[in-house]
C-alpha cells in the first residue's frame, strides 16, 4: 500500500509540474504574440510613415520648380508611382479648401475631403500616422497624412495602404510561434513529466552557478562569496573545525592600467585567479571585486594559514605580481561580518605596510585604528583643504556622436600621495567621513554644471553609504543643486552596484531623489550583487556595464551571456544601457553589432564611455562635449 501511495504521489508530483510548465508556456505565448504584434504594427507604421515623409518632400520639391504655380501633372505623376507601390490603395493631394487637386486616381481629383486627420495637416500643419479612418476604404488599414508646402499655401499629402505586408507578418509569427508551443508542450513537457522535473532542477542549478561566476576569471564572484561565507561559518560552527578567511588586494593595480593598458590587467586578475586555485585542495577563492580577492581556508588556524598564504605570495611574486593580503580565523560565536571586518581591516595595514605581504587580525587586534598616519593626514588634508579637482567624461551614443550625459570624476591631488579617488573613498568610509567627502565631491562638480548643454546630463556620483546615511533626506545635494542653479531634471546621481551599506536605506533615498525630479544611474552592473535588486524596487534610467563584463564579452562566452543578460533586463525595465570601459574599435564594433531575442543589432547597448570615445579632462561640461564629438567626428 505504502508502495502504491509513492507511486501516486510522485505521479501526481509529475502530472501538477507538467500542467503547471504546460500552462506557463500558454501564458507566455500568448504574451509573446501580443507583444510582437505590436511590434509588427509600430514597425509597419514607421515605415510608411518614412515613405509619405520622402514623398512630401519630393511634392514640395517640384512646387518650388514652378513658383506662383501648382504643377498638377508633375504631382499627379508622382502620386500615380506612389499608387502602384505594393500595398498602397491611394494617394491624393488636398489643397487648402479641402478638394483633391492631384490623385493617383483620377475619377477622385475635385471632389471634397474633410476629417479631422486632413483639417488638422490643413490648419495646424500637424502629422497623422496610424489606422485608416474612413470606413469607406474597405481594403486600407493605415492611414498616413502629412503638411505639404505648395505654391497657394498649406496642402496635405494622404496616403492609404493596405495591411497585406502586416497580416503576412503576423500569419508568419503565429505560425512560428504555435509550432514552437507545440513542440514546447508535448516535447519538453513530456520529458518533464518522464523525469520528475530533475532535468528542470539540474539547469536551474547550472543557470546558478553560470550567473555567481565572475566572467574574467571564472571565479566564484561576490554574491557566491557571500552565500558560502555564510554557509562555511554555520559548518565551523557546528563541527568546531577552524576556518580562515583571507583577502588579496593587487598593489598599484590602476597603476599598472595605466602604464600597460587594461589587456595587461587583465592578464593580471587571469594570473592572480590560477595561483589562488592552485592552492590547497578544498580552499575557495573568489572574485569579489576589480582588484580585490577572497579566500577561504577550511581546516586553517592562525599558523596554517600563515603558511598558505606565504607560499601564495611567492607564486605571486615569482609571476610578477605584488599584492597584499589581509586574514582572520573564526572564533567562537563569530559572524560572517565580524569575521570579513577583521580580514579587511588587516588587509588595510597590509597595504600601509606597503606591501606585498600578508597580515593577520591577530597581529593588530590590540591597535584602536588600522589605518596609518599618513593617510589619516592625506584624508584631513584633502576633506580640510579642499585638496581635489573635477574631470568629466562625457557618455555617447554609440548610434552617432550625440553626447547624452557627462560624468563628473573626482580626483585627488597627487601630492597628498592617495592612489586615487578609490582609496580617498575607502579611507574616508573607514573613518566615517564618507558622506563629508561626497559633498565635497558635488560642490566641486556643479562649479562648471551652468555650461552643461540642454541636451546631456550631469552625472553625480554618490556613494552608498552616504545614501544610507541620508535614509531619503537628502537635503544637502537639493541645496547644492539650488545653489549652483542646476535643474534636478538635468542631473543623473549615480549609485554603483555595489551598496556596502542597508539596501532599504538606500533606496529609501534614492526614491526620494527620483521624487524631486533627478534622473538615477546604477554603475559597475554585472560584478556586485545589488544591481537587479536595484532594478526592480527603484528602477533606473541609466544602468552602466562594468568594464570587466565589457571589455571581455567579445571574446568570452561566459562575459557575453552576462552582458545580454544584464542589458536585456535593464532595457525591460526602461533604462538607457550603458557599456563602460570601451577602449578599442573591437569592442565598439562588438557593441554596436550587438543582438539579443526580440531586439535588433545596435539596440541592446545603446551608449557609450571610454578612452576610445572621451578621455576624461578638466575642461568644462560643455567643452568636453565638444572634444567627444570631434572624437567621434575623427573616428568616422
Amino acid at each position: 500500500m505504502k508502495r502504491l501511495l509513492r507511486q501516486a504521489s510522485r505521479f501526481g508530483f509529475g502530472l501538477r509540474l507538467t500542467l503547471a510548465l504546460v500552462g506557463s508556456l500558454l501564458v507566455v505565448g500568448v504574451v509573446a504574440y501580443q507583444l510582437l504584434v505590436d511590434h509588427l504594427y509600430e514597425h509597419q507604421v514607421d515605415v510608411y510613415a518614412h515613405l509619405l515623409e520622402a514623398d512630401a518632400k519630393g511634392v514640395e520639391a517640384l512646387g518650388r520648380r514652378e513658383p506662383g504655380a501648382l504643377p498638377v501633372r508633375e504631382i499627379d505623376g508622382l502620386l500615380e508611382t506612389i499608387g502602384r507601390r505594393r500595398g498602397a490603395v491611394e494617394a491624393i493631394l488636398i489643397g487648402p479648401d479641402n478638394t483633391v487637386r492631384a490623385a493617383n486616381i483620377d475619377a477622385m481629383i475635385g471632389e471634397q475631403e474633410s476629417d479631422s486627420r486632413i483639417n488638422a495637416a490643413l490648419r495646424h500643419g500637424e502629422t497623422y500616422a496610424g489606422r485608416e479612418g474612413d470606413p469607406t476604404l474597405e481594403h486600407a488599414a493605415f492611414e498616413f497624412v502629412t503638411p505639404v508646402r505648395l505654391p497657394g499655401g498649406r496642402y496635405a499629402l494622404e496616403g492609404s495602404y493596405t495591411s497585406a505586408s502586416f497580416d503576412a507578418s503576423t500569419a508568419e509569427v503565429r505560425r512560428v510561434l504555435l509550432l514552437v508551443l507545440g513542440l514546447a508542450v508535448f516535447g519538453v513537457g513530456g520529458l518533464f513529466y518522464a523525469f520528475g522535473g530533475r532535468t528542470l532542477l539540474r539547469h536551474h542549478r547550472l543557470a546558478l552557478q553560470r550567473a555567481t561566476r565572475d566572467g574574467l576569471t571564472d571565479l566564484p564572484n561576490h554574491r557566491a562569496f557571500q552565500d558560502e561565507l555564510d554557509q562555511a561559518l554555520a559548518a565551523a560552527h557546528r563541527s568546531g573545525e577552524p576556518l580562515a578567511l583571507a583577502l588579496l588586494d593587487l598593489d598599484h593595480f590602476k597603476l599598472i592600467n595605466d602604464r600597460h593598458g587594461h589587456a595587461h590587467g587583465d592578464a593580471v586578475l587571469r594570473q592572480t585567479a590560477e595561483a589562488l586555485r592552485a592552492g590547497r585542495l578544498g580552499d575557495r577563492p573568489f572574485r569579489v571585486g576589480g582588484d580585490e580577492f577572497a579566500l577561504l581556508m577550511f581546516g586553517a588556524d592562525e599558523k596554517g594559514a600563515e603558511v598558505v598564504l606565504q607560499r601564495l605570495l611567492r607564486t605571486l611574486h615569482a609571476e610578477d605580481i605584488s599584492a597584499s593580503v589581509g586574514w582572520a580565523t573564526l572564533r567562537p560565536g563569530q559572524g560572517a561580518e565580524e569575521l570579513r571586518g577583521q580580514a579587511d581591516a588587516a588587509l588595510y595595514e597590509a597595504k600601509r605596510r606597503g606591501g606585498p605581504r600578508a597580515v593577520g587580525f591577530a597581529e593588530i587586534s590590540d591597535q584602536v585604528s588600522v589605518i596609518g598616519v599618513a593617510e589619516r593626514e592625506a584624508l584631513r588634508r584633502l576633506l580640510g583643504e579642499q585638496r581635489l579637482s573635477t574631470v568629466y567624461q562625457p557618455i555617447l551614443s554609440l548610434r552617432g556622436d550625440v553626447v547624452i550625459g557627462i560624468e563628473a570624476l573626482m580626483r585627488p591631488d597627487p601630492s597628498l600621495g592617495l592612489a586615487g579617488p578609490e582609496e580617498a573613498f575607502e579611507l574616508a568610509l573607514h573613518e566615517g567621513s564618507v558622506h563629508e567627502l561626497d559633498e565635497l565631491c558635488v560642490a566641486r562638480a556643479l562649479e562648471s554644471a551652468p555650461q552643461v548643454s540642454a541636451d546631456s546630463r550631469l552625472f553625480l556620483n554618490v556613494a552608498p553609504r552616504t545614501l544610507e546615511q541620508d535614509d531619503g533626506e537628502s537635503g544637502w545635494l537639493l541645496e547644492a543643486l539650488a545653489g549652483a542653479e542646476v535643474d534636478p531634471g538635468s542631473t543623473v546621481i549615480e549609485v554603483t552596484e555595489r551598496i556596502g551599506a542597508r539596501t532599504d536605506a538606500v533606496v529609501h533615498s534614492l526614491q526620494r531623489l527620483r521624487e524631486e525630479g533627478l534622473g538615477l544611474a546604477i554603475d559597475d552592473v554585472g560584478t556586485g550583487n545589488a544591481g537587479l535588486e536595484l532594478l526592480r524596487r527603484i528602477g533606473a534610467d541609466f544602468v552602466k556595464l562594468d568594464q570587466t563584463i565589457v571589455r571581455t564579452a567579445a571574446t568570452e562566452p561566459n562575459a557575453r551571456a552576462v552582458l545580454i543578460a544584464m542589458a536585456t533586463f535593464a532595457r525591460q525595465t526602461g533604462s538607457t544601457v550603458i557599456a563602460e570601459g570601451i577602449e578599442d574599435e573591437e569592442t565598439l564594433e562588438f557593441l554596436r553589432g550587438l543582438s539579443a531575442a526580440g531586439m535588433a543589432p545596435g539596440t541592446v547597448v545603446e551608449a557609450g564611455q571610454g578612452f576610445l570615445l572621451a578621455r576624461p579632462d578638466r575642461c568644462t561640461p560643455s567643452a568636453a562635449r565638444q572634444a567627444a564629438r570631434s572624437v567621434a567626428a575623427a573616428d568616422a
